[in-house]
């Protein structure tokens, strides 16, 4: 099976998975994968309230850390933010110039301009994409040199028993990421990892490559 992230050989993992062995991404089968109609019904019940100080402090997790690259007059958006554009708003409020994006809930390919943006946030995203080679892509692609990619999902660590795991149990989360995974990707794509908490947040800064 090739890699949906790498595009390199994977062999079989547990429960109908597989696990590359380059990038140590391991994936659900995506023979199994959910139509986008599924997806979309279980989209809209997710309750991205901004309203919500639960859910606000879930985000703090991220923001708290970003917070300390970030500048008021950057550009920012926030890449898949659901029904609810929770993060953004938040940030609106503190001051910060931040846009949303969502193929499903706020398809404006308007917001989509390549390397213009000083930051780019995605939280509980990059565990639902069926082709994460090209929407990893997509998103380095929309961060200027020296911007950052604040990323938020639940990491795959060795503590982490899959076949008991509360994470992969969402039929939408499709794919998940090592600690080796994140290396991976920031050495593939000109990233330094300039924050990671070892759970679920890391922060990429793009290097300026001449």
């Amino acid at each position: 099976m090739e890699c949906i992230l790498c595009l390199n050989d994977s062999v079989p993992f547990e429960l109908d998975a597989f696990e590359c062995q380059t990038c140590r991404a391991v994936f659900k089968n995506p023979e199994n994968y959910p139509k986008p109609e599924v997806e979309l019904a279980r989209y809209e019940l997710h309750n991205n309230d901004p309203e919500d100080q639960r859910y606000i402090n879930f985000l703090k997790q991220l923001t708290t850390p970003l917070e300390q690259f970030l500048k008021k007059t950057d550009s920012a958006i926030d890449f898949g933010c659901g029904p609810g554009p929770a993060l953004s708003q938040m940030m609106q409020e503190r001051g910060y110039d931040f846009v949303h994006y969502d193929p499903y809930f706020f398809a404006d390919a308007h917001l989509l301009i390549p390397e213009f943006y000083n930051v780019l946030t995605s939280t509980e995203v990059v565990e639902h994409f069926h082709f994460p080679y090209q929407s990893w892509k997509q998103m380095i692609d929309l961060v200027a040199d020296n911007g950052y990619l604040a990323i938020m999902t639940q990491f795959l660590t060795p503590k982490v028993d899959y076949k008991t795991w509360w994470y992969k149990n969402d039929p939408t989360h499709l794919v998940f990421y090592r600690e080796e995974t994140m290396n991976y990707i920031a050495k593939t794509y000109d990233l330094e990892i300039v924050y990671n908490d070892k759970k679920s947040v890391i922060i990429f800064q793009k290097k300026d490559v001449l």
